[in-house]
């Protein structure tokens, strides 16, 4: 519904306040990937749907995915590592950090050298957590 995609736009703008290393993010929904809210104009986050459906089954099957990396908006990710719901994507300078939750994931796409990287992780963190307790 319209109610609910409004509310989910304003939850992309805090997780940009909260963090202004993130460039693109997107809130999609969990398991088929389709997008609740993106953020949008010189920043817009360029996802496809074949990419996000593919995205969000890799949380179905996290041990695999550091052998495959990860593709998002037409590039492709090494994957150093992923943790329980988390998927940690880089390449070059520019990284991404993925969440899920029980029927979403949520997608920042951040720039800047490692320190940044811990900055974006606890913004996205900090937003599952709330959308969990909030029953998605």
């Amino acid at each position: 519904s319209s109610f609910v995609m409004s509310g989910w736009t304003a939850y992309i703008e805090n997780l940009h306040a909260t963090s202004g290393a993130i460039k693109r993010s997107a809130i999609v929904g969990y398991p088929t990937g389709e997008v609740w809210a993106r953020s949008e104009g010189a920043n817009e986050f360029a996802g496809t749907t074949a990419e996000l459906a593919a995205f969000v089954k890799a949380f179905d099957d996290l041990d695999k995915v550091p052998s495959t990396g990860a593709d998002l908006e037409g590039t492709h990710y090494i994957v150093p590592r992923t943790e329980e719901n988390l998927i940690f994507g880089k390449k070059d300078r520019t990284g991404f950090f993925a969440v899920k939750t029980k029927s979403a994931v949520l997608i920042a796409v951040y720039e800047g050298e490692n320190a940044v990287s811990s900055d974006v992780r606890n913004a996205v963190e900090k937003l599952a957590d709330y959308l969990k307790t909030s029953g998605y």
